[in-house]
């Protein structure tokens, strides 16, 4: 390959990168189609090696920029769904908290419930005992009339026996 024909193969590459992002391509023009009305810029060999190496330059670094945009959105969408996860596992959470002290709340309400059945239910077992011990004084009581009675009923038998 020819100076001349990597140079131009270098402009055409560089046309390339720039119609990649949406710029114009570099028309190259030989000196012989040169007209003398139409706005040209000439560049020697060391300045158009300069301006290919540039625009090569500039293009890459606009193609890696764009790439990394490109992962930065990606990533932010990927942060955006898992921040919604983490809100629906927080929301899932706390609703289960919330369910789990309303039924803290009922099992508290119940078990106060039967101490106060407990305690009612002991205060009648008492009163009943108190009853039945009242009743026991007064059965044993009569028993020791009743056994007085009969006691003195026997004996006075007997002595009527004896007279």
């Amino acid at each position: 390959m020819t100076e001349k024909q990597r140079k131009e193969a270098e402009w055409e590459n560089i046309n390339v990168l720039l119609m990649m992002h949406g710029l114009k391509p570099l028309s190259l023009v030989k000196r012989t189609d040169m007209k003398e009305n139409v706005d040209l810029i000439i560049f020697d060999k060391q300045l158009s090696q300069t301006m290919r190496e540039n625009l090569k330059t500039m293009m890459e670094e606009t193609s890696r920029q764009q790439n990394m945009i490109q992962e930065l959105i990606e990533t932010n969408k990927q942060l955006k769904n898992e921040l919604q996860q983490q809100q629906s596992r927080a929301a899932d959470q706390e609703q289960r908290a919330n369910d789990l002290e309303q039924i803290m709340e009922s099992v508290k309400s119940k078990i106060g419930e039967m101490e106060d059945e407990s305690v009612n239910r002991v205060c009648q077992q008492q009163n009943k005992i108190k009853e039945l011990q009242k009743e026991h004084k007064a059965l044993q009581g009569r028993k020791v009339m009743t056994n007085l009675v009969m006691y003195g009923c026997e004996s006075w038998t007997v002595r009527k026996a004896e007279h």
